[in-house]
């Protein structure tokens, strides 16, 4: 199986196939990070297909020595956040969100842990954009304080000042839902 850096030089040498295993290889951690920063799936599709679009036309800036998949996640971020911010305003995308639904869970899945990922979904969309984006880029995709940094352009100090204001947020609401 050829590495990512690999798929990308042969991408840059016009191999379009290796472009195409790249998606097939991320296409659904792009699209679920879309997902989780827009709430909304159609927005998550549209954010995602621009993210792809934006991947394959600035393959020639990708450094090799970084993980493909933080450049990809990083740029995903951004597209979404540059998306959410030519919504008209947070009220409306609060009172749609509140609609999505998450994407149907694979029979496999326990009712236990569907329903405790449609609460906290429910509960990260109740955060500020920012503090958002920021705890998925860490906590679900892995990336550290300096790539979640990079990726939306802010000091290392605020990241970490969202982390912890996101915990404290949802912590207080997990608890004001389990009445204690």
């Amino acid at each position: 199986m050829a590495s990512d850096a690999q798929l990308v030089e042969r991408c840059l040498r016009g191999e379009t196939t290796a472009f195409d295993t790249l998606v097939a290889r991320y296409r659904d951690r792009v699209f679920s990070l879309a997902f989780r920063i827009l709430g909304e799936a159609s927005a998550a599709e549209d954010a995602a297909q621009e993210a792809w679009l934006r991947a394959y036309t600035r393959l020639p800036m990708y450094d090799p020595a970084q993980p493909f998949s933080t450049w990809l996640l990083c740029l995903t971020a951004r597209v979404c956040l540059n998306a959410r911010r030519a919504r008209q305003t947070e009220q409306h995308y609060t009172e749609r969100a509140a609609k999505a639904q998450p994407p149907t869970p694979t029979l496999e899945e326990r009712i236990y842990e569907r329903e405790r990922q449609r609460t906290l979904q429910r509960l990260l969309l109740r955060l500020p954009v920012l503090q958002r984006a920021a705890v998925l880029l860490y906590y679900y995709e892995g990336l550290s304080v300096s790539e979640v940094a990079r990726a939306l352009d802010v000091p290392e100090g605020t990241v970490k000042t969202w982390l912890y204001r996101a915990r404290e947020s949802l912590r207080q609401w997990l608890q004001e839902e389990l009445g204690e």
